[in-house]
């Protein structure tokens, strides 16, 4: 046992806050340096970060008690990393786990007195910037620390979510969570190996053992608004009184049922917009329009990490003039983007899926899809609804992820087959038929190919491709998911025009 200094008053929130600001400017390293209290021989022994700021600043054993880390003033340490962006913004670098899941236990507890919230409803959040080119993490720099609840409105959107993961337990399904589920707070996954399982009640399926967190898209606002307030500013779109009653997604569907079964021109109307189909951004305005914001900074879709899709059953071509809906564009990447998603520029080591562009977008987004069905008379609004991908077909797609890695590795083929009358130029990424979910396809309307001849093959520019490490040049690609998968997504009520 080593020495407890009274530097603090341990049963005051505030006075624990004001004694971790101490920490700001410091190192981790400087944290174990400046440590005074006779604990030395215990230095070797560092954990992970937090474990290492509870022993050598607050000179607290740790401990795994389901109580808060300052139990008599109900508060939990929790210290986190953040990143500084290309760009100049700011965001949380991963999710903030805040506590494990006992499924055998959860299913007795409500939200107001349960663990989770116990341990949750004030956490004094600790910063540190996380720098790619800093190796040791015992250099990483505090930034920031502070006292944080999540306000009443989140509250409401945090108690839903529980509510759900918990449901689906008691339904014997905890075997089928995914953090796609819920909008701020999430089941992540957590086990040393990804085929780690444990007992659920109800069910003789064994589960992935999770754990409580609250999302990177969630964490990133809280350091912006209340962390670091001024960087950013954005409109809620839903009010409390619309919570109680209703989820997040009822609410904004209630927003906008007044509009199902208009046509675009219609709503136009109604909001005095002018139609202009040849302005890329007029959809994007108007549903922000009928939604009753300004624009698409949109305080929740922030929160949960929510981008609008705007999806469109159009009738193809072909004489049966079955209505179709389109592909989905995911991202766009040029190549030397996609590059450092495989191979790491600095180190020359493969880039795990976890790191990789694609895994973030999949992992770390939910989906708003407005849904319109386009006749001779126009697009017709027929309804709403949020989604994200579940974490089975996020699977499925890592292993495509890594079979583009060996392609790319290898260097990408291109060839030219025949295409109608014409010809085009395929190459050897993954396609629609590759794994059911999703596919690389040309992110540019117009094409532009250099080939190993030298030939120039398509309608485009040089700006419209990038260029291969075998001195060819290829359309820009993107990320696509299949219309096809898509549309099984889609609920039922939105997949039928009437």
């Amino acid at each position: 046992m080593f020495f407890i200094f009274e530097r603090y008053d341990k049963s005051n929130p505030k006075s624990i806050e004001k004694y971790a600001q101490l920490l700001l400017g410091k190192t981790f390293q400087d944290v174990l340096d400046d440590d005074d209290s006779g604990d030395k021989e215990n230095q070797n022994n560092r954990g992970d970060l937090g474990q290492l700021i509870e022993r050598h600043h607050f000179h607290y054993e740790c401990n795994s008690d389901s109580n808060p880390d300052f139990p008599e003033a109900g508060v939990e340490l929790k210290v986190t990393p953040y990143k500084e962006n290309k760009n100049g913004s700011i965001s949380a670098k991963e999710r903030l786990v805040l506590t494990k899941i006992n499924y055998l236990t959860i299913v007795k507890e409500d939200f107001e007195t349960s663990h989770f919230w116990n341990k949750s409803r004030l956490i004094l959040l600790i910063y540190y910037l996380y720098q790619k080119e800093i190796k040791k993490r015992f250099e990483y720099e505090i930034k920031y620390s502070k006292l944080f609840t999540p306000p009443a409105e989140d509250v409401l959107i945090i108690k839903k979510d529980y509510e759900l993961i918990v449901e689906k337990i008691r339904s014997g399904l905890a075997h089928e969570l995914s953090e796609s589920d819920t909008m701020y707070l999430a089941a992540c996954t957590k086990g040393a190996k990804g085929t780690d399982r444990t007992k659920q009640p109800y069910s003789d399926i064994e589960a992935k053992p999770r754990a409580f967190s609250f999302k990177q898209s969630y964490m990133t606002y809280v350091l912006n608004s209340y962390i670091v307030p001024g960087k950013d500013t954005y409109q809620p779109v839903v009010t409390i009184d619309e919570l109680y009653d209703n989820s997040f997604e009822q609410a904004l569907q209630k927003r906008l049922e007044k509009y199902v079964g208009l046509y675009e021109d219609k709503i136009a109307q109604n909001l005095n917009i002018e139609l202009n189909n040849d302005d890329k951004g007029y959809e994007g305005t108007l549903i922000c329009k009928m939604l009753g914001v300004k624009n698409n900074r949109i305080e929740e879709f922030m929160k949960a990490g929510i981008l609008v899709k705007i999806l469109k059953y159009r009738k193809e071509k072909a004489k049966n003039q079955q209505f179709r809906l389109e592909d989905v564009n995911l991202i766009a990447f040029d190549q030397e983007k996609f590059d450092r998603d495989v191979i790491d520029e600095e180190t020359g080591e493969p880039v795990g899926w976890e790191d990789s562009e694609l895994y973030g977008i999949l992992k770390n987004r939910k989906y708003l899809f407005v849904v319109f069905w386009e006749d001779d008379k126009g697009s017709m609004f027929k309804g709403c609804q949020i989604w994200g991908m579940p974490d089975s077909d996020i699977e499925i797609v890592r292993d495509a992820w890594n079979r583009s890695k060996d392609i790319v590795r290898n260097g990408i083929k291109l060839e030219v087959v025949p295409w109608g009358k014409t010809s085009r130029v395929n190459n050897n990424l993954p396609g629609m038929s590759d794994n059911g979910i999703f596919h690389f396809r040309n992110h540019a309307n117009k094409t532009y190919y250099v080939l190993k001849d030298g030939s120039i093959r398509g309608d485009g520019s040089v700006g419209d491709s990038d260029l291969l490490p075998s001195g060819e040049r290829m359309t820009r690609q993107a990320y696509w998911l299949n219309r096809s998968y898509v549309d099984r997504q889609i609920n039922d009520y939105l997949r039928k025009k009437y």
